[in-house]
């Protein structure tokens, strides 16, 4: 149990860090048109996640979603 909660803890952190790195850019394709892109949240994720590995799937599972600004509905497997 303590290296799934030092696994989890770790897999947050490196979500975390993805949250100032993902940003829109300009693109220079023609001097007289301005070309950028934007980063937009999704919205609203849906998960399943199995019942026999729980806490480490969730990790997985709501750090990429918080990083890039959406929200999540969680769900754990009927079985």
């Amino acid at each position: 149990a303590r290296g799934d909660i030092g696994a989890v803890v770790g897999c947050i952190r490196y979500y975390g860090g993805w949250a100032d790195k993902i940003e829109g850019k300009t693109l220079d394709i023609d001097p007289n048109m301005l070309h950028y892109t934007r980063q937009e949240p999704i919205g609203v994720c849906g998960q399943i996640i199995p019942w026999n590995f729980p806490l480490l799937m969730f990790a997985w599972k709501i750090g990429p979603a918080l990083a890039t600004g959406n929200t999540l509905i969680m769900k754990t497997a009927e079985q």
